[in-house]
């Protein structure tokens, strides 16, 4: 069953142009939450753009939605808003592209202004964010160690 609803993800991609879904998973917080957002992607036409929100097939077949953050020649590299892994995805694996969402009742394009701002200002801050996340991660294990748990 979970083959027949990842071809229909692809299937409506060819055939209508587009595909509509609500999010699934963290990776992509703050801007999606799980079971509240709805995005919208549309086959991509041609070469994607930094900042861009693509979605793609992994080695496993499973269907991940992240926001490029470089465009080589052959690849892109692309990365969740709410991790730190950077992840080296050829151009022929993208299925899709982020066009609109509606997120918290409220519809957004990505052509939208703000929602333009947010995709740099989150990147921008990505290495403070790296240091934090690993600063955290560093004092749980420590604290583990001390208490024994």
């Amino acid at each position: 069953m979970l083959d027949n609803a990842r071809k229909l993800i692809e299937e409506e991609l060819k055939v209508h142009g587009a595909y509509a879904s609500v999010t699934k998973g963290v990776s992509m917080r703050p801007l999606f939450k799980t079971d509240r957002d709805m995005v919208i992607l549309e086959a991509p036409r041609g070469e994607l753009k930094k900042y861009d929100v693509a979605l793609y097939r992994d080695g496993t077949g499973k269907y991940i939605l992240h926001r490029v953050i470089a465009v080589k020649e052959d690849h892109y590299v692309i990365r969740g808003d709410n991790t730190y892994v950077r992840e080296y995805v050829s151009k022929d694996r993208i299925i899709g592209v982020l066009t609109e969402f509606n997120r918290a009742g409220k519809h957004i394009s990505v052509e939208n202004r703000r929602y333009r701002l947010y995709a740099r200002l989150w990147c921008f801050i990505y290495p403070i964010r790296s240091i934090a996340y690993r600063t955290l991660r560093t004092a749980k294990r420590c604290a583990r160690k001390i208490i024994g748990k």
